[in-house]
């Protein structure tokens, strides 16, 4: 007995609209949690709802607009995992292929009516945007987040693959006449949307919590060494502008910021602006729009780009102190919860000084 397809699509919207709410609470709880997984969420709701009022509504709604809404949750998710994992949100490519997909569907709609070929266009993009989204979770995985993005981007792969076998299908196969169609492969799909509605959902908050558990521990294990390490560092001691200055640079000509020009611009203007003492030009506001090019109606509520960044050049900071910067003298800090560069000395200036006369001496 095949399940009905719309009994199906109900249960995702549902499930769909659960796992919205949700997820608007952990992303208040759990700032590193794009907006944009917000966005999509609801959007693919109010997709499945117009798919669903199919033969009560305009079919401008219930065909063009549905479909461009799914589309739009894809792309959603696509730019929240780009921001997740630091990578630049591509806008024209991924714009210009949603428009293309829904003028596609337009097209098979209202200039040569065929169900079939919409059900291939919106397939084939669905595929192309599953497989990205799959291959940016599932490429350069950190270890120790390694389990919540294998399941999450093998989520976005299977479906890109449920998309595009479905698209094949009504295309060579078995064309159907209706959406809902009772057919085995209609009632796997509705299926598969239940079901994805709901890893997708579970995906994101476990890479995220993953993230935050893993930034906390590292957090408190980088300052435990250096509380053991330097214990005699006068904490209060104003370290002179010139001084910082050097040790930025000393930073930036590494290995570890020498290949990432976003982070070494975003370094830069933090320690530039903490040194002048401008606060005010530390918001996350202000940073969205003049080191991440978001522009004047940036809304970080909407967009979480600076605060996954800031994250990452913390790592970073981390990672430059455990290697390379091992016996640097100043450590140049981002505190978690600020954007304002902390600035102390690791030893002593005695200590400094001494060390670089005889330094001196030697040289000489």
């Amino acid at each position: 007995m095949l399940l009905d397809t719309q009994t199906l699509a109900v249960v995702a919207i549902a499930i769909a609209l659960v796992q919205g709410l949700i997820a608007v609470f952990v992303w208040q709880i759990m700032r590193s949690y794009p907006g944009r997984w917000v966005l999509g969420n609801f959007l693919a709701s109010l997709s499945l709802i117009l798919l669903l009022l199919r033969g009560t509504v305009p079919d401008w709604l219930s065909i063009v607009v549905a479909n461009a809404l799914a589309i739009g949750a894809a792309l959603a998710f696509l730019q929240g995992i780009q921001g997740f994992r630091g990578l630049p949100v591509k806008w024209w490519p991924e714009c210009a292929l949603g428009a293309l997909a829904v003028l596609g569907i337009a097209y098979f709609r209202y200039i040569s009516d065929n169900i079939n070929a919409r059900i291939g266009v919106f397939g084939f993009s669905m595929c192309a945007i599953g497989i990205v989204c799959g291959i940016m979770l599932l490429k350069d995985m950190p270890r120790d987040r390694r389990i919540g993005l294998v399941i999450t981007g093998l989520v976005f792969v299977v479906g890109a693959v449920v998309q595009l076998l479905r698209a094949v299908n009504a295309l060579i196969f078995a064309p159907v006449t209706s959406i809902f169609d009772r057919t085995p492969v209609n009632s796997f799909f509705f299926l598969c949307i239940s079901l994805a509605a709901v890893s997708w959902s579970l995906g994101f908050i476990l890479i995220t919590g993953d993230r935050l558990r893993i930034d906390s521990s590292n957090s408190i294990n980088a300052g435990e060494k250096i509380a053991l390490s330097v214990p005699e560092a006068p904490f209060s001691e104003a370290v002179p502008a010139e001084e910082v200055r050097q040790q930025l640079d000393r930073i930036l000509e590494s290995d570890v910021f020498r290949r990432s020009a976003q982070m070494e611009r975003f370094l830069k203007l933090v320690v530039e602006r903490s040194l002048l003492g401008q606060p005010e030009d530390l918001k996350e506001y202000v940073l969205g729009r003049d080191v991440f090019n978001r522009g004047e109606d940036y809304d970080p509520r909407a967009d979480s780009i600076v605060r996954v960044e800031a994250q990452r050049l913390r790592r970073k900071l981390r990672e430059y102190y455990g290697s390379y910067g091992l016996t640097d003298p100043i450590s140049i800090d981002l505190p978690a919860g600020s954007y304002v560069a902390a600035f102390r000395y690791l030893q002593s200036r005695t200590i400094i000084h001494s060390r670089n006369a005889r330094a001196g001496d030697l040289n000489g």
